[in-house]
């Protein structure tokens, strides 16, 4: 089911506890849709098309902060707040957000191919670079530079028609935004610490975005957290390796409910 509140798009299938999904920066909601096939069974799987992407993209990207809120309230009229968000990159640092402002409320957080931590120098000059230059010579380059590298190199054929249509779908100005809210990011370190909720995170062996030994680092200050890295997978394991992926998703979601049991007993 297709459905829109206050101009952001999203979906709506299956029935069961509450799965929210977060796509990445350039994507829209569709990258999630074989893995919510596979869920919608036994899940309400919202996927939401986050302001200034796929059929939201008429909307303005503001500060994460800012979607984080849109996000949240979304969700309250959906009566689905006691969910699992799955933040996927940019998705995840909205989800940092999200926690921040309303953690308490959450099932559990699933961090796929994300962080925590705010850009560094480098990272916030390149993103400097990279804004002028779409400014300058709008988005065909830039999307044919950005696509290869969002997977593992054996999954670059098998993924690239599919991306492209996706990728190429963001507006100029979505693109300038969402590098401006990812450039201009905090750290959540403390965030992690005090989330007393499982949480997930999942990597791949080739994501060049965020290496493992940086996301084991952040599973560490985690009460309570789990770890996936998939071999031959980089930033998109959704679209590379979909079998390996949503078992890795049904495991942690069994230890969800099995922390939420425990807790129940011990109540």
């Amino acid at each position: 089911m297709n459905l829109t509140y206050k101009n952001i798009s999203y979906s709506k299938v299956g029935s069961g506890p509450h799965l929210c999904f977060l796509h990445g920066f350039c994507e829209n909601s569709e990258i999630w849709k074989d893995l919510i096939a596979s869920l919608s069974s036994r899940f309400t799987c919202i996927a939401i098309d986050l302001p200034g992407f796929g059929n939201s993209s008429q909307m303005t990207f503001g500060s994460l902060s800012q979607v984080a809120n849109q996000v949240h309230e979304l969700l309250v009229s959906e009566d689905a707040t006691h969910s699992i968000i799955w933040g996927h990159s940019l998705g995840g640092y909205i989800l940092a957000d999200y926690m921040e402002q309303y953690g308490s409320e959450l099932r559990a957080a699933a961090f796929v191919h994300s962080t925590a931590v705010a850009d560094n120098a480098e990272k916030k000059v390149n993103r400097e670079k990279t804004i002028r230059f779409v400014e300058k010579n709008g988005t065909k380059e830039f999307f044919r530079l950005f696509i290869p590298g969002l997977v593992a190199p054996s999954h670059v054929d098998k993924c690239r028609e599919q991306m492209t249509a996706i990728v190429t779908l963001t507006p100029t100005s979505s693109v300038i935004a969402g590098l401006e809210a990812m450039k201009n990011r905090k750290d959540k370190l403390d965030v992690l610490s005090r989330f007393e909720k499982p949480v997930f995170w999942l990597t791949g062996e080739e994501d060049t975005h965020y290496p493992k030994e940086e996301v084991y680092k952040l599973a560490a200050l985690c009460p309570i957290s789990q770890v996936s890295v998939l071999e031959d997978v980089g930033h998109l394991s959704m679209l590379e390796d979909q079998k390996k992926c949503l078992h890795e998703v049904q495991t942690f979601i069994s230890f969800v409910e099995a922390v939420s049991s425990a807790q129940l007993s011990n109540g």
